[in-house]
């Protein structure tokens, strides 16, 4: 079954959440190995129409280890001048699709290219085995927007998407 969204805080947090996505390109993956032990890494992504996001890593990292051992995932994007952060939690799985992984190899060139000027993106740069792909696969999305002026109370201050059917998606 399709990924589908089981419920929203308000009725503009998925545009709310998915202008946020559109806007940047790159967060803070973090995940654990299968004792817990945290690991944390800035990653390029794709957002895809489903809301699930591609990034790509190298097979002898660290998250990748740690995905083989325990997928399930925190991401973490942040914007300073607005302070704003959206948490999504979910699992990443493997994709083998190479129509799917160039899509994700493209955008991390294009985004390494226009915003630092970096011909090679930094996964590039790494001695660390051959590229994976992966998919998250969002079971909460959890946006604050501290800045908002019109926020009355903390609720005011969140944008949440819950996902159904998060475990079926590939």
């Amino acid at each position: 079954m399709p990924l589908s969204i089981e419920s929203t805080s308000s009725s503009n947090s998925e545009y709310v959440i998915r202008n946020f996505l559109t806007a940047h390109h790159s967060g803070v993956l973090a995940t654990s190995d299968s004792s817990g032990n945290p690991h944390g890494a800035v990653v390029y992504y794709v957002l895809e129409d489903d809301l699930t996001m591609l990034f790509a890593t190298k097979s002898e990292t660290e998250k990748n280890k740690n995905i083989e051992e325990n997928n399930n995932v925190n991401f973490v994007v942040y914007e300073e001048n607005e302070q704003s952060q959206l948490q999504i939690s979910g699992h990443a799985t493997k994709v083998d699709d190479e129509n799917v992984q160039q899509k994700i190899f493209k955008a991390m060139y294009r985004n390494s290219s226009e915003l630092s000027h970096e011909e090679l993106p930094p996964a590039e740069k790494l001695f660390a085995g051959d590229f994976v792909v992966y998919r998250l696969v969002p079971s909460a999305m959890k946006m604050a927007v501290y800045a908002r002026p019109d926020a009355e109370e903390v609720d005011d201050l969140f944008e949440t998407i819950l996902f159904s059917n998060s475990d079926t998606v590939d």
